[in-house]
């Protein structure tokens, strides 16, 4: 499989597992790379898809992911020392490829995806051993000649334009159930061709950077759905999920305080999904989940914080799911107290769950 970069010194394919992007001239490259980061001179950048299974022992792919790149080098012909190498477990069939153009320069970006361990920067990932990673890798390309700070600034524009994408996703880490900036590995490799004047930077607030973040944020989601099937409009059990959210949990913990007949267990789990699978009441519950992450990290106003109470939740929450569903709301606070341990639920978010299925409960008797 091949692509059209639209830079006429540079040739890009799929080989087998391995995206290999070529240039007949020496390319400047800034990159976080396994083989061979930092700053330096190449012929090559090239992607490896790794084995399926890698990271389970010490001898596979990603405990000697340097040698396994050396060796992928070796198979493709290619001079070890002119070479950038990123990895990934994301399959090369899946890669996003963008070009754009301003005046004379342009710009291509290859991006592979995964989120099988996203994470949020701040968070104490690193002491969890996760065995599994799910990695972004972004290449972009410049027919231009960037100066070095500018190749630091684009990679920083790469970064701001991927939390961005994922934030469009709301993918949430995988440890705390917050906003996820990226996963555990991220790679970024910048390029350039160093034809034409110099560029000194790619930030935010000129052309090719608005040209950088625009593609990055596109061909990151593109990425991840192509890899991971997460869309945007995505079910709402399965936003609940991902942040840690069991709603069969839930329902168990009701059960525990209004008892549910084993005859009518199944009924009360299939009314309880109808009504989270409803458009308004899916609205409803996301709002709560953001108002609480708001609350969370203080973005709430002092005052409003100390006038909300849990009792103002519940009542004006109970009515409007009351109301809307058109059921005889039952009152039962020691459900709410109970659910309200989960620390995955914020204040808002239990009073909505909590009313929801205290009226499935009076509609099935």
């Amino acid at each position: 499989m091949k692509f059209n970069v639209g830079i006429e010194s540079i040739e890009a394919e799929v080989k087998g597992n391995i995206l290999v992007v070529c240039s007949r001239e020496p390319l400047r490259v800034l990159s976080s790379a396994v083989l061979n980061g930092g700053l330096m001179e190449a012929d090559a950048i090239i992607n490896v898809q790794v084995p399926e299974g890698s990271g389970e022992n010490k001898n596979d792919a990603h405990w000697n992911a340097e040698e396994f790149l050396k060796t992928q080098v070796q198979v493709l012909g290619l001079p070890e020392g002119k070479v950038v190498g990123l990895m990934t477990a994301a399959k090369m069939k899946n890669v996003v490829t963008a070009t754009r153009k301003y005046g004379k320069t342009t710009v291509a970006l290859f991006v592979t995806g995964g989120k099988t361990v996203a994470v949020t920067a701040g968070e104490p990932a690193a002491s969890k051993n996760a065995e599994n990673h799910g990695t972004i890798n972004i290449i972009l390309l410049v027919d231009g000649n960037m100066t070095d700070g500018c190749m630091v600034e684009a990679i920083k524009t790469i970064t701001e334009a991927k939390t961005v994408a994922l934030r469009e996703l709301d993918l949430r880490s995988q440890f705390s159930g917050d906003l996820a900036t990226g996963t555990l590995t991220d790679t970024i490799a910048v390029a350039c061709t160093k034809k034409g004047e110099p560029i000194r930077f790619t930030g935010t607030f000129t052309l090719v950077g608005e040209l950088i973040g625009q593609g990055v944020r596109e061909c990151v989601k593109n990425a991840i759905y192509m890899q991971e099937g997460l869309a945007p409009g995505r079910q709402l059990m399965e936003r609940l999920t991902e942040r840690g959210i069991e709603i069969e949990k839930l329902m168990s913990l009701f059960s525990r305080i209004v008892p549910v007949e084993d005859a009518k267990s199944q009924q009360f789990k299939k009314e309880v999904e109808q009504a989270l699978a409803d458009k308004k009441i899916a609205g409803l519950i996301l709002a709560s989940l953001r108002f609480d992450d708001d609350l969370r990290n203080g973005l709430i106003p002092e005052h409003a914080k100390n006038t909300i109470g849990q009792d103002i939740f519940e009542e004006i929450v109970s009515a409007a799911v009351r109301i809307y569903l058109s059921d005889k709301c039952i009152s039962d606070a020691e459900c709410l107290r109970l659910m309200t341990k989960e620390k995955s639920l914020g204040p808002l978010t239990t009073c909505v769950l909590n009313a929801i299925m205290k009226n499935v409960y009076s509609k099935i008797g």
